[in-house]
């Protein structure tokens, strides 16, 4: 989830969401998410059933990829909690953020 007031204002509540990627162990996914906004939020899950989360949201998903705005639901989704990451002061440019889930 990230701030992207322009796609998701209004209804929308101003953040963006999207999810389900794939990753194999020690693998890594690259997305394309711009935000003038230092904090995004994050919530994975394991094979082993080991989940990476927080008290942020709801997020509503699917069990299929998807993508769309923080308070625009159906009825096949279900709420996840996120776990919020600061990017720090340098939000604002272009960076790679790179997550260890252990």
């Amino acid at each position: 989830m990230w701030y992207s007031p322009g796609p998701c204002g209004g209804e929308g509540g101003n953040w963006a969401t999207a999810g389900w990627w794939q990753v194999d162990p020690g693998g890594t996914v690259h997305t394309d998410v711009w935000t003038a906004n230092r904090y995004f939020y994050i919530y994975a899950e394991a094979e082993d059933g080991a989940v990476w989360g927080g008290d942020y949201g709801p997020v509503y998903a699917t069990n299929q990829a998807f993508q769309g705005c923080l308070n625009i639901a159906n009825s096949q989704e279900f709420p996840i909690g996120m776990a919020q990451i600061d990017a720090g002061w340098w939000f604002w440019s272009y960076i790679t953020y790179t997550m260890t889930l252990e």
